[in-house]
């Protein structure tokens, strides 16, 4: 277990933590907080957008205000419709008045362990699996397995900073993303490291 905290408390304290840390004195003006940088991440979503390789739906669970979504979508070279996911009110509403106003309508408030995703909508779904509880990791997963079309890709990733602080807690290194999820999950990935991200991709 990573969390020793129940399920209700455990995003309770996700969702208090990140909005103070991402809109507490952010009038609005300040739109790379609410995605947990303090400046334009490029670096990080281009190898996101390496990923994508032909037109599609492309969801981002755990959304914050569409930056990356904005990202993917104006620079790629493929058609992509963008949705987004978040249980920050004050994100998703920077979103759809902000960042990718045309899509407004594919922006949900929600959490997404309770969203449904559909069957084979998806071409491109991305998740980072420390935004749940490892209780609810395994019905996730299967959720993204079937909203995803074949041929399309699940990209599992979290950051450094998650790796690091896991291991203190577990006292075992956990060294890439995959080390999150259930092993006959991760053995099936493509590993990508990358200095300030770490990501697996699951191609169907």
């Amino acid at each position: 277990m990573f969390s020793e905290k129940g399920r209700d408390e455990f995003y309770h304290e996700k969702k208090q933590i990140l909005r103070k840390m991402y809109w507490e004195g952010n009038d609005g003006s300040d739109v790379y907080r609410p995605n947990g940088f303090s400046e334009y991440p490029c670096e990080i979503y281009n190898v996101f957008l390496n990923l994508i390789d032909h037109d599609g739906n492309v969801i981002d669970l755990g959304c914050g205000n569409g930056l990356m979504l904005c990202h993917l979508v104006t620079r790629s070279n493929y058609k992509l419709t963008p949705y987004g996911v978040d249980f920050i009110e004050e994100s998703i509403e920077q979103a759809k008045k902000v960042i990718l106003p045309k899509y407004a309508e594919n922006f949900t408030v929600a959490n997404i362990v309770d969203i449904d995703l559909g069957f084979n909508f998806f071409d491109f779904i991305f998740f980072d699996p420390y935004d749940v509880h490892p209780d609810d990791l395994r019905s996730m997963i299967n959720k993204l397995l079937k909203a995803c079309k074949p041929g399309g890709k699940i990209v599992f990733y979290t950051y450094p900073d998650v790796l690091v602080g896991l291991s203190l807690k577990r006292r075992s290194r956990l060294e890439w993303v995959g080390d999150l999820l259930p092993p006959e999950i991760a053995r099936k990935l493509k590993r990508i490291d990358h200095e300030e991200v770490s990501v697996g991709v699951y191609e169907t």
